[in-house]
């Protein structure tokens, strides 16, 4: 009686071992390899699995990621890097989630679909891939056949932004100012020839790069070309956000206060937001532009950094 007792709470211990170790492994929703499509092509890889009731996973990308105007994919480079998930917090649908030192929060949205935001723009759209498929990222993004001539703007546009950016990192106000007078004639150049360059001419990426460099152009220029990029930006043929960042930089250029508080000013070497009409509805707008939160914005390292530049 007492061996079949004993052999009945072996069994039941052991039961109970099994049940609770199921438990533990069981599924947060998120397991999984997520894909960032683009046209076809595969971006991002997040691969997630559950262990002992933790999330845990890489993350797959190119080593740098270009994001135009909209929180969209841009451009990428060939090189990519692989960070492991550093820490996990899940509730039902919904996953927090600590990368490379950025935190992202992964929602589900239907059936093996899910949201990806972030500090930054977006959210990007993931997609679950089918079990035991093999995932490659792609190393540049597919280009539409522009004709030659187009081509060669693209180019040349990508060329200028590389010397803009490459004045401002770190900054170097004389070179800065050395680059953006060179620059000059030949934005100038380009808005005789073709307008204001626009997604249709010349794509997302191209009309991007253009209004950076018209950003950093005299006021004189950023306030001939503010209601350009209005037009175009209300017929779908520029980023809002762009439009948003310009018609800022030109109100706070005129002493008034600015809609969508994308310009900040550096004060003790940390950005101090600059005059906003409406402070209250600021996160609102932000966000119907795909624009982060304001305090997420003032914290971007970026910033931080360019603050710590500043004399």
């Amino acid at each position: 009686m007492v061996e079949a007792l004993s052999r009945i709470f072996s069994w039941a211990a052991l039961f109970c071992a099994a049940v609770c170790e199921c438990s533990a492994q069981a599924s947060s929703g998120f397991d999984g390899t997520w894909v960032l499509r683009l046209n076809g092509q595969n971006i991002i890889k997040l691969t997630l699995a559950t262990e002992h009731g933790r999330v845990t996973g890489w993350l797959t990308k190119p080593g740098k990621i270009d994001l135009d105007g909209d929180g969209g994919v841009g451009a990428i480079t060939a090189d990519q890097v692989t960070l492991p998930v550093q820490k996990s917090k899940s509730k039902p649908g919904r996953l927090e989630l600590r990368i490379g030192g950025d935190g992202y929060v992964m929602t589900l949205t239907g059936q093996d679909r899910a949201s990806l935001a972030w500090e930054g723009p977006g959210p990007f759209h993931l997609e679950r891939a089918a079990e035991g498929s093999t995932v490659v990222l792609a190393t540049s993004l597919a280009e539409p056949p522009y004709p030659e001539e187009i081509r060669a703007l693209r180019e040349h546009l990508r060329t200028m932004v590389k010397e803009d950016q490459e004045a401002r990192m770190p900054v170097d106000p004389a070179r800065m100012e050395a680059v953006d007078a060179r620059n000059r004639p030949e934005v100038l150049h380009i808005f005789d020839q073709y307008g204001w360059v626009t997604r249709s001419l010349a794509g997302k990426d191209a009309a991007h790069n253009y209004w950076l460099l018209i950003q950093h152009q005299t006021p004189e220029i950023q306030r001939r070309f503010l209601p350009e990029l209005e037009r175009a930006a209300k017929a779908g043929e520029a980023s809002m956000s762009d439009y948003a960042y310009l018609y800022d930089r030109v109100q706070v250029g005129l002493g008034k206060p600015q809609h969508w508080g994308s310009q900040f000013t550096c004060k003790g070497r940390k950005p101090v937001l600059d005059p906003v009409d409406d402070r209250a509805g600021l996160d609102v707008r932000r966000h119907e532009l795909s624009m982060p939160p304001i305090r997420a914005y003032l914290k971007f390292a970026s910033h931080a950094d360019l603050c710590r530049q500043a004399r």
